[in-house]
């Protein structure tokens, strides 16, 4: 008699299990130290999963050195000819910012400082092709990057609130952001990436809820091909 298996709720396939990430990580601005904490904090922990960082961006000048770039336009649609995604790698961008409906803010970009769900899919699609991606945007208003047009089988897109609301947590004495703060508690706990939103959703409903803020309302979309897609885990 065949034995019976249990199945776990947002427990990832075996066979994307063994899915190589790289993580591209931006702070577009520098208006609080929030942002380049994030994505610090956040290097740290996927690299102790396996994770490797190809590219890391900042908004503040005094932090670019010849591993961390300027995060501007010109820099973002050079991420083709400096990193590499083969077969077998997952694509993970994760930014976090000031936002607007938009876009992303880049403030150290002195020709244009919003970075537009159009502009961000095509510098993902000629880095990443069509590998599994990952796009966590952390804004206010993020929830803009669903769109009808940035919709691919192989992307899951995560998102700190609607379009239409604001998120939380970027005052200069903080050290995340509500979001960025859920994200770094929540990953480590594994599953999928779709299981990842459901806790950031409790865990940022839990945040603003004591802080008597209006919800922000995290979004994510899943495509077809990476519904259970799990996150990277500790080897």
């Amino acid at each position: 008699m065949a034995a019976l298996l249990a199945v776990v709720p947002g427990a990832a396939p075996a066979a994307q299990a063994a899915t190589h990430w790289k993580a591209i990580l931006l702070a577009g601005d520098n208006s609080a130290p929030v942002f380049d904490n994030a994505t610090r904090e956040l290097a740290r922990l996927l690299e102790e999963r396996g994770v490797e960082v190809v590219a890391t961006f900042t908004a503040d000048p005094a932090k670019v050195s010849e591993t961390v770039r300027l995060a501007t336009h010109e820099e973002l649609r050079r991420l083709p000819g400096r990193v590499t995604i083969a077969e077998g790698d997952g694509c993970l961008f994760f930014a976090t910012s000031h936002g607007t409906r938009q876009g992303l803010q880049l403030a150290a970009d002195p020709a244009m400082s919003v970075l537009s769900p159009s502009a961000l899919k095509r510098i993902l699609a000629d880095t990443c092709a069509t590998a599994p991606t990952v796009l966590v945007i952390s804004a206010c208003h993020s929830g803009t990057f669903i769109r009808r047009e940035t919709r691919e089988p192989n992307l899951v897109i995560l998102t700190a609130a609607s379009e239409r609301r604001m998120s939380f947590g970027c005052r200069p004495e903080r050290r995340f952001t509500y979001y960025d703060g859920c994200v770094l508690a929540e990953l480590p706990k594994g599953g999928t990436w779709e299981a990842l939103h459901a806790r950031l959703r409790t865990c940022v409903e839990t945040k603003e809820a004591s802080s008597k803020e209006r919800p922000s309302n995290p979004q994510a979309y899943f495509g077809r091909d990476v519904k259970d897609l799990p996150l990277p885990t500790a080897g």
